[in-house]
């Protein structure tokens, strides 16, 4: 008789394992969320420090190019955006997704598997440092700096005492969080959720993305008002332009779903976002692929910041505290 049980939990224990290959894949004993410490970058290449937290390489400038150094201060308060971001014990993460969106930003796995996710931080604006280490001409001039560059994936940059800064906590915190989600939004949120790889595809030079769920979310913002791509050429057929409209179309109902839109100049974005659609409710009557697509690929993976928490470590003139820890 025990013959033929360890035989029937054998079969049961190698038949749920067979069928459920693609979920285990996803499982293993790492602890991946992690909060590392500034480290030195050696020899530097216009960034000198570097930071990791939850799958993101933060890179950070130093004296140089006629600039200042970025404090560690502003370092610390970056980092702690992340770990807020992407927070396994906030109400309706799961783990495994979110996990996977690490993963995925690590370039462990995925649709840039090989090459890491980095955030690069840097003073005032790329046209502060000469020669400006943002333009082609101006990036080989810097040792070191394209070959850095070239080993992860990269999208905007995180400023501090961004030039257009208006030194209030509420616009510095619209700024990092935008900033902040266009990186985990490109690199990580596609590829976290079963399915997001193809549906939130943004890399027009991987293929056509007009039919993908993204761009027909997006192309519903627009046709019913809520997005006014003006400001992208006001050609909503024109391709180019769609990667850069759909990477700022996540952020929009990202902040509408959270109802953050009171860290907005004035509390409004409009003519580019319509104030009837920057609530969920209002999001969800005027633009429902929108508010379906969030529900379906964000909310599981990216987690809602507290705006009290938030404002503490945002206050006024640069003032705060990060109340980061690393592991």
């Amino acid at each position: 008789m025990k013959k033929i049980y360890c035989i029937l939990l054998l079969f049961f224990f190698t038949t749920s394992c067979s069928k459920n290959d693609d979920f285990d894949q996803n499982i293993d004993s790492i602890n991946y969320y992690s909060s590392g410490d500034i480290t030195q970058i050696v020899p530097p290449a216009f960034f000198n420090r570097s930071l990791d937290v939850n799958g993101i390489k933060l890179i950070v400038s130093g004296e140089i190019g006629g600039q200042l150094e970025v404090p560690n201060k502003w370092v610390y308060k970056t980092a702690q955006i992340f770990k807020m971001l992407i927070d396994k014990d906030a109400l309706s993460i799961d783990i495994i997704a979110q996990e996977r969106m690490i993963k995925t930003l690590l370039g462990k796995i995925g649709w840039h598997e090989g090459t890491p996710t980095g955030q690069r931080i840097g003073y005032g604006g790329g046209n502060e440092y000469y020669p400006n280490f943002l333009t082609d001409e101006g990036r080989i001039q810097y040792d070191g700096l394209e070959k850095l560059l070239n080993g992860l994936m990269l999208d905007d940059m995180v400023w501090y005492k961004n030039v257009d800064s208006k030194f209030t906590g509420d616009d510095d915190i619209n700024e990092i969080l935008e900033h902040t989600l266009h990186t985990i939004h490109r690199f990580g949120v596609r590829g976290a959720v079963i399915g997001s790889t193809e549906a939130l595809n943004i890399e027009q030079e991987a293929g056509n993305i007009s039919n993908t769920e993204i761009f027909l979310a997006m192309k519903e913002a627009f046709q019913n008002g809520v997005f006014g791509i003006d400001g992208y050429g006001g050609n909503i057929d024109n391709s180019d332009t769609w990667p850069v409209m759909l990477k700022e179309y996540q952020y929009l109902i990202t902040f509408s779903m959270w109802n953050f839109s009171e860290f907005w100049d004035g509390g409004t974005l409009s003519p580019e976002w319509n104030d009837n659609s920057k609530t969920p409710e209002g999001l969800k009557l005027n633009n429902p692929l929108g508010h379906a697509l969030y529900n379906k690929y964000f909310a599981p993976v990216i987690s809602m910041p507290s705006k009290t928490i938030l404002r503490n470590i945002f206050k006024d003139n640069d003032e705060g505290d990060s109340n980061y820890n690393p592991d």
